[in-house]
């Protein structure tokens, strides 16, 4: 990928980690989380092709830490979803494997954040169609698969998981109109909250804004 690919693909990175924890906001909205879902597939097919390339080492430019600072702030989302769910059915050990803060996970030394973050996306696809209430979604395990493979690789460790992208046979090029074109439908859609709730729609436009674009 080219930069200026990169800093698309980080936006739409950002975009939709926005969408999901504003959630509540939106959600009753359907159209909206079909728009976002289209941008989370497209994203997701995006780092499986990029991960496949020679440079794929550098995917976004990340360091191993900002690896392992990206998969926590996804897993903390995560084990939310998971720690709800295990209240609501009384399962008191689900609770306590999913009581999990970013922090927490960035604190862990490399070894035991692998063995952490693996434990819980199996907990995680174990109940995966009890939990689609909850907003989990397969999409959202296979991002934080495909981005502990990309730390995995980055300390020179095989990968874990070989996730398969349903738009594979996309080229990028055609991939990054795909997204872009989500961002268009999702910035049409979400003009309603301009007034109706300023701070969202804000923190919308800047989530969706390109850096260095």
């Amino acid at each position: 990928m080219n930069q200026r690919q990169i800093n698309h693909l980080e936006m739409f990175q950002t975009t939709n980690d926005y969408l999901e924890k504003q959630a509540a906001v939106w959600n009753a909205i359907p159209i909206i989380g079909n728009y976002k879902n289209q941008l989370n597939t497209t994203q997701l097919a995006i780092k499986q092709i990029a991960a496949d390339q020679a440079d794929a080492q550098v995917h976004i430019g990340k360091s191993v830490m900002g690896f392992k600072k990206t998969i926590a702030e996804k897993m903390d989302y995560l084990d939310d979803l998971l720690e709800a769910y295990g209240e609501d059915v009384g399962n008191a050990e689900l609770v306590s494997q999913a009581h999990n803060s970013k922090t927490d996970y960035v604190a862990l030394p490399y070894e035991n954040f692998e063995t952490k973050v693996k434990q819980v996306i199996g907990l995680l696809e174990a109940n995966l169609n009890d939990m689609t209430d909850y907003g989990l979604t397969a999409e959202q395990i296979e991002d934080v698969k495909l981005d502990l493979d990309q730390f995995l690789a980055s300390r020179g460790k095989p990968r874990s998981y070989q996730v398969a992208s349903r738009q594979a046979t996309q080229s990028l090029e055609s991939l990054f109109e795909q997204g872009k074109e989500c961002i268009v439908k999702l910035d049409r859609v979400l003009k309603r909250y301009k007034r109706a709730n300023a701070s969202f729609y804000n923190g919308y436009l800047s989530a969706s804004k390109v850096v260095n674009d």
